[in-house]
Parts: C-alpha cells; structure tokens; sequence
C-alpha cells in the first residue's frame, strides 16, 4: 500500500450529516456528487490506471455497454488502485456511508461484482438502466452505488457523462471528471447510464463499488437482473420479432418479482406505505 491514503476520509466524515441532506433532497432519486474526493493528483491514475491494451481487462462488448472493459479481480488490480478499493471497503467509510445514505448496515462485495474498475472507450456508451437488487450468490441486496472518477479536464462535449433519471424532467448530468465522486440510491427507480458516445480520443476511467444490505429494501427494489431502459432502433423483422419477446418476458418476469414482493406479509404492507406516501409526496410538489 502507498504512504498516504487515496481518498480523502476525514473530508467525508465531517462533512456526512450535511451531505445526508442533500442527498435525500436530490432529484430524481436520493444521490450527491462530491468533488475534490481524492488526495493525489491526476498522475495517480495516468501511472497507476492500466492502459486498454492491459492484458487483464475483461471486453463486455455488447450493444447496452459498447467500448467498455471492466476488471474485478481485486488481485490483478494494481497496488495504488487496490488501496483506494481497500479504503472505501473499511468499517470507517462505511459507517459515513450509512450516515449520508441513511441506509443503515451496509456491507460490502468482496467479490466486487459488476465493480472494480471500469474503462471506456471511443464510441464507448452505458446504455440508461436501473441495476439488480437481488445478489442471490450472497443472499444479499443492493442498495448503493459509489463511483470514482479518475479523468483529468474530462468535458461534457467529450461524452460518457453520466446522465441521472431523465434530463428533460428532473435528471441531473454529471461530467466524470478528475476526483467527482458520485454516490446513488440504487432501487428500481434509479435510471443511469451515459447514452452519448464517447468522442475519439478519449478514454474514461473510474473506480466503481456496490454495497449491499442483509435485509431487503422495504419497497419494490427490482429483481436479480439488470433492467435496461433504452434500445436503440431495432431493424429488420426477425430482430424486431425478437426485441418483441424480449420486452414481453422482461416485463412478465419483473411483473411476477412484483407479485411475490407484494404476497411476502414481512414486505408487501411497506411497500404500499411507501408508495402512498411517495404519490402523496409527489401531488404536493406538483410532479
């Protein structure tokens, strides 16, 4: 491990319970994105961050994540790197985490599936999604996301930001650029992705962790797949014919996640709760 640490912990202790109301006001769902998170410079990333032609990158190359390699083998993952990993896995983060979030008992994946880190390239794109609740490989349940980026003078004209619930109502962009930490309530309202492509020339960096409770989200949180909200045009009738099945059983199947979350007597009763307080809550905002 390097001398000094990476992330700037005391900065997100001291600052937890004012960043907690921020984070449960924001629009269009509970998140905050902090900047200045990190206690080294963009030379960090530019010697510690592999390059795309690293030989342990893992290529997901289909049309929802296009140009995106990810690497979640903690053990591959360079030394400088790790550590930031390490510091944001320790009981001290975690317990500023739970203050900011308000979600208590929050454990960490050491796994780290889906996490670890991430890169992007020219024509790279996350297509907007809400991510899986259920990891069944644990028994556990996600309930929050916590990003770092590693991308020095990144612009919005470059592409690959961020882009928070729907930008024409009350989303929110976010320019991944050096040391912007995002974190975010992740249920099954929690839309995200970056649809613009990534410009030639550019690549983007970030380090990504998910954190999970024992115990369930007390409302409709999704299910154990990740439910992807935009396509793209489909051409051609037997891809049209297929896309047509697809949106049928996807809906089907969260249809019936629904159901059985609804018939659990430990959790169906909160979840109507939730919901009245959610749509009395939106009738006095007047959305």
């Amino acid at each position: 491990m390097t001398a000094s640490p990476v992330f700037d912990l005391e900065k997100f202790r001291a600052n937890a319970e004012e960043w907690s109301v921020r984070y449960a006001a924001n629009k269009p769902f509970p998140h905050i994105v902090l900047d200045d998170m990190l206690q080294v410079g963009p030379e960090f990333a530019d010697e510690h961050f592999p390059k795309p032609d690293w030989p342990d990158w893992r290529p997901l190359g289909d049309t929802y994540q296009m140009q995106k390699f990810t690497c979640d083998d903690i053990a591959k993952i360079p030394e400088p790197l790790a550590q930031l990993i390490n510091e944001l896995s320790q009981p001290a983060f975690l317990r500023a985490l739970e203050k900011v979030t308000g979600i208590p008992k929050l454990l960490v994946d050491p796994y780290l599936v889906g996490g670890g880190l991430h890169l992007s390239g020219p024509g790279g794109i996350l297509g907007k999604h809400t991510d899986f609740h259920i990891y069944d490989a644990m028994d556990l349940y996600r309930r929050v996301n916590v990003l770092v980026y590693l991308n020095e003078g990144w612009d919005e004209s470059f592409g690959g930001c961020l882009e928070v619930g729907d930008l024409s109502k009350d989303g929110a962009l976010v320019v991944p650029d050096w040391g912007r930490v995002m974190i975010f309530t992740t249920d099954d309202k929690s839309v995200h992705g970056f649809p613009k492509p990534i410009v030639e020339g550019h690549w983007r960096r970030s380090v990504a962790l998910y954190y999970y409770t024992a115990l369930e989200a007390p409302g409709f949180s999704g299910d154990a797949s990740t439910h992807w909200r935009e396509h793209g045009e489909q051409k051609g009738l037997a891809r049209k014919l297929r896309f047509g099945l697809f949106k049928f059983f996807m809906q089907t199947s969260r249809a019936f996640s629904l159901l059985a979350h609804l018939s659990n007597p430990n959790q169906g009763a909160g979840w109507w709760k939730n919901r009245q307080e959610r749509l009395k809550q939106d009738a006095e905002e007047g959305r």
